[in-house]
Formats: structure tokens, sequence, C-alpha cells
């Protein structure tokens, strides 16, 4: 079975809202990493600049989506997968990318090589590109390789599930075909996707040998709006997807570290909680015992990180802009509480 799944073509899937300034360099640079028999397809999003054309032009199979929920990547990915639900099954995977995400001439090839069964989940390794003269963009940075070179790289060591990061996603199609429509009426639909695959009980793997460069926003305008999306969608996902995050909690410690992924973010947020928890709860040990434990495996936890990671060196000099990166995340906190149309998340 494997054998076979592997002669089937990859399907890449980009799903884009108004990503004229980026979409064309991302469909030439994906193109060029299929083969012939490979297809690669931009579901153009309640657009009203030139993301159709620019895709098109590049060589992608564009399809217009003006029905439906809008600013709902969920949605406009079952849009995808109902349009094409009649073909969908001809391909192995289904990998999707952000519409700046730039892939290697070798990544859906070095997809293909590692397919095992033929019902699966993968992620990618995420690489984040950042401009090194921005303290918030190389913070921000520093975050996605800690949690990808040290926290998914345990959780694999174990065994458990790694969660999906939106971009660099490997799905089967007959995973897909199997969502429900009220499941994905969402904007953070890699939480949706991580809650209800491992709700299942189906592990999606790290590929880390398949990587990809996603651009970090340079700028705490950009960064705050990013992280409003995120934390807005958290909220949201909390309730939408509660019977998924049940299940997945009684998992045990597998679905524990899954949800603290998830949900249990920004770290030095989680940090300074468990902090003033420990002090508030002095007087009952007990308590005060299990915050304080926390607050120092966290800290021994990001130092040993920070010591693996690569360009270990940049990252410690940018330690001393903190404030501003923790400023960063509590506008996003105080934006993702407001009433507001769609946040760019790009200079």
């Amino acid at each position: 079975m494997p054998e076979k799944a592997k002669q089937k073509p990859i399907a890449v899937l980009i799903l884009a809202h108004n990503e004229s300034d980026v979409i064309e360099k991302t469909v030439m640079l994906s193109r060029a990493a299929l083969s012939s028999k490979d297809s690669l397809f931009v579901v153009a999003d309640y657009c009203t600049d030139d993301t159709k054309l620019k895709a098109k032009n590049a060589g992608a199979k564009v399809l217009l989506r003006n029905k439906g929920s809008k600013n709902s990547k969920g949605a406009a990915l079952f849009w995808f997968i109902e349009e094409m639900r009649d073909s969908l099954h001809k391909f192995s995977r289904v990998t999707i990318l952000d519409a700046d995400s730039i892939i290697s001439p070798e990544f859906i090839t070095n997809i293909k090589e590692n397919i095992v069964a033929e019902n699966e989940l993968m992620q990618t390794f995420v690489y984040p590109q950042f401009d090194k003269k921005s303290p918030v963009g190389t913070l921000a940075a520093l975050s996605e390789l800690h949690d990808q070179h040290i926290s998914d790289k345990i959780r694999t060591k174990l065994g458990w599930a790694v969660r999906l990061r939106g971009t660099g996603m490997v799905i089967s199609p007959h995973l897909l075909l199997e969502l429900k429509k009220n499941y994905l009426e969402t904007q953070v639909e890699d939480i949706a996707l991580s809650l209800i695959f491992t709700a299942k009980g189906i592990r999606t793997k790290r590929l880390d040998i398949a990587l990809l460069l996603d651009p970090k926003p340079s700028t705490v305008k950009t960064a705050s709006n990013q992280r409003a999306r995120w934390f807005r969608g958290q909220q949201i996902a909390l309730w939408q997807y509660h019977k998924e995050i049940m299940r997945v909690f009684l998992q045990g410690p597998a679905g524990w570290s899954l949800l603290s992924s998830l949900f249990l973010k920004p770290k030095w947020l989680m940090l300074v909680i468990s902090l003033l928890l420990t002090l508030v709860t002095f007087p009952i040990p007990p308590l005060s015992f299990f915050f304080g434990l926390y607050f120092t495996l966290g800290l021994i936890y990001l130092f040993i990180g920070l010591c693996l990671i690569p360009e270990r060196s940049l990252f410690f000099r940018t330690l001393l802009h903190i404030p501003a990166y923790i400023w960063m995340w509590l506008k996003g906190i105080y934006l993702s509480l407001r009433t507001s149309s769609w946040l760019r998340a790009r200079d």
C-alpha cells in the first residue's frame, strides 16, 4: 500500500486572501518542486486584488471562492475539498502552504520518499525567515525554533502527536474527505485539524527533512496583528472544539502535551503566571511546590533550548529586547478582544 501511495501525484494547496504581493513567487518556486504529474492549486478566497491573475500567470490552477464564511481559512479549505471531492482521491497527499511560504526544489520529493501509510498526517519543518535587524522578528523566530527543535523532537521520541502548523501540513485526501463542514468554520484551521485528528487517534508525525521558509513579521504592529488572530482563534476554538479537547485531554500525557502546544502560549506569560501562583499559594505547600516546579522546569527548558538551537549567539543578544517582545504580545491580546476586521500580519 505505501508503494502504491508513493506513485500517486501530490497536490499542493495555497489558500490566499488578497496575497498579490507574494503569491507569484510562492507559486513559481512551488511549481519548480513538482513533477509533471503533481498539481498546484490556489484558492483565491474573496480576493479584491490581483491574486487570481498573478497565481494563474505563474502556473497555478486557480479556484475562486466568493461564497460562504469570509476570513476563514478553515471554510476555504472545506470549500476546496467539496469542489475537488470527485478527484481528490487521485492524489497521495495534499500539502497545504501559506501564500508566502517558500519551499526548496527537494521539498515534494522528500515528502514522497517518506510516505509510510495510506492514511497519515505529517508536519514538515517550518523554518522562520526573519530580519536579523528586527528584535521582534528574531524573538518570534526563537519561539518557533525552540518549539520545533526541542518540544516537537521530545514528543516524536515519545511517540506523541505534534501540532499542525497551518503551513507545511501534509494530509491524506481520505482524511480530508471525512471532515465535516461545521468543524472548519474557523480562522485557526491548524488548531482545528490538530484537535479533530488527534481526538480520533490519528497522530501527526514530524518530517524535518522537508523544510520550508516561513517569513515572520518584522514590526510590532504586524506581529501584534498576527498574535491577535491567534488569540481570537484560540478563544473560539476552546468552545467550538470542546468535545475534541476533552477527548484529547483524556489521552493522558500525550494529549496534555499537544493541548499545551496549542493553547498555553506565550511561554513567557505562562512562566510569569506560574511564578505569581507560586507566591500566592505559598501558604499552601503542595500547590506552591507544583507551580514552583513548573516555573523552574520552564526556565531550565528555555535555557537548554537557547543553547541547542542554531544561531544561539544571535538569540542570546536579542534577549535584551524582551520588553518590546512582551509589549507586542500584550498588544496582540488586547487586539484579540476587540471586534475588528481581518488583521494583516504582513508588512
